[in-house]
């Protein structure tokens, strides 16, 4: 992909996303920065997420990770 390319990508994904609720935001942005770091980060900055918080999301194992962002978290 070019450069614009992902931009668009970036761009695309924030917008649809940006509509769910902050724990799916947090749990998709997580598995976006496993593959790949800067990836994960510019969806996190565009969703106004806390990067910090994804990357911890992101070193869990799916078990974990799916009790981290159960509903009622993240609210």
């Amino acid at each position: 992909m070019t450069d614009l390319d992902r931009d668009h990508l970036i761009g695309n994904i924030v917008d649809h996303l940006g509509h769910a609720a902050k724990r799916i935001q947090m749990r998709q942005t997580a598995l976006f920065f496993k593959a790949d770091t800067d990836y994960g980060r510019r969806v996190a900055a565009g969703l106004g997420l806390d990067v910090a918080a994804v990357e911890r999301l992101a070193a869990m194992s799916p078990e974990e990770r799916a009790g981290a962002t159960k509903p009622g978290t993240f609210s």
